[in-house]
């Protein structure tokens, strides 16, 4: 049994029977206040995507490697990099149970298109991070919604190419909780003539696969 939640924007949290992992702790979960970090609970693993900071923020990776009796940190060089003068380390090697697809951050406004790690847990879940170049997706894909580097509708293009069985919406922050139910339930009508569901997770809501 493996319960998803959502934490707030692109931060999700996974438990399986084998432990629990949080999935792009960013500045928005951490300093937004809109979340009670406590309830998080420990976690084994610690996912980042990429060195964005609204997807790693290092006091927030301190916090769950503090509270934790063995975390494990994973991403690639350039998240080892920008954690390492936190005295983080960082495991750019994939566990067992864990893949990976090295990809290129879609091109922000300022020109940049940085590293990317595409990170798939136990077969069940891929976090692509923010990239719509991932070839690859388990039966869940956390799909960014509202996004400065695309649109909803290359996202909902990206969901189709891979075509998972569920859909939980991320990196959406920008929006009221008014906004991003729609923006979701938009994307859910469409998604929904593909065979694809939505499933339609706020902050800190959950549901069991």
């Amino acid at each position: 049994m493996t319960t998803i939640t959502r934490i707030a924007d692109s931060c999700l949290l996974v438990t399986t029977d084998d432990g629990t992992s949080l999935f792009d702790p960013g500045f928005f979960a951490w300093d937004s206040e809109e979340i009670d970090l406590s309830t998080i609970g420990e976690v084994n693993r610690v996912f980042v995507t990429h060195e964005h900071g609204d997807h790693v923020k290092p006091e927030f990776v301190r916090w769950l490697i503090d509270r934790g009796s063995d975390v494990t940190v994973l991403g690639n060089a350039a998240v080892a990099e920008i954690l390492a003068p936190h005295d983080i380390e960082v495991m750019t090697a994939n566990p067992s149970g864990v893949s990976s697809e090295d990809v290129v951050h879609e091109v922000i406004p300022t020109g940049a298109a940085p590293p990317n790690r595409s990170y798939t847990l136990d077969g069940l879940l891929t976090h692509p991070g923010d990239s719509y170049q991932p070839t690859t997706t388990a039966p869940v894909l956390a799909l960014p919604l509202i996004v400065p580097w695309g649109s909803t509708t290359a996202s909902v293009a990206f969901a189709r190419r891979l075509h998972p069985a569920q859909v939980v919406p991320i990196h959406d922050f920008y929006l009221s909780a008014f906004g991003r139910a729609a923006i979701t339930g938009m994307a859910a009508r469409v998604l929904a003539g593909d065979g694809i569901e939505v499933v339609p997770l706020d902050w800190g809501d959950s549901y069991t696969v």
